[in-house]
């Protein structure tokens, strides 16, 4: 697996994977991501994408098969998703496309992503995750612990980002 950082070409899969994001239980009934596209809480996690704390990746198979994608955005007191904690920590995202769950993308652009914010110079990262999600144990054995709720999800915090 190969994970390289978001290009411009790169912003249908990327909001294919959020909407992987959002509708991560199998058994869920979806809306066909034409008509899910305008809900305001899909919609704001990229308007704008590349503004000052935007980062992205993807992880690709050996055949340049794109498998899924991770992200971070900085957020405003005002203006924010599920996930926010403090303008400071950028709140992350990670959606893998359902043939490919549970085979270890997800933990690898994950790491991949803690390291980019490293080096991006963020110290604590934050995020949104249903306890039912089975996403969550990853998270907790990362180092994110949960710091509140919004809504039906947990907010977790990874705080500090480890260093090498």
């Amino acid at each position: 697996m190969l994970i390289r950082m978001y290009e411009a070409s790169d912003d249908v899969f990327l909001e294919e994977m959020l909407f992987e994001a959002f509708f991560w239980k199998d058994d869920a009934m979806r809306p066909a991501l034409s008509c899910f596209r305008e809900e305001p809480e899909f919609a704001k996690v990229f308007a704008g994408w590349g503004r000052h704390g935007d980062a992205a990746l993807l992880a690709l198979s050996s055949h340049g098969e794109k498998l899924g994608a991770a992200w971070y955005r900085l957020w405003t007191s005002e203006d924010h998703s599920y996930g926010f904690v403090r303008p400071d920590v950028p709140e992350i995202g990670i959606g893998v496309a359902a043939p490919h769950r549970s085979k270890g993308v997800g933990r690898a652009l994950l790491r991949c992503l803690v390291e980019t914010a490293r080096g991006d110079g963020f110290s604590a990262l934050s995020l949104s995750v249903s306890p039912d999600n089975r996403a969550k144990l990853l998270y907790e054995e990362e180092g994110f612990r949960r710091v509140g709720e919004s809504g039906t999800s947990w907010t977790m915090l990874l705080d500090p980002v480890p260093q090498p």
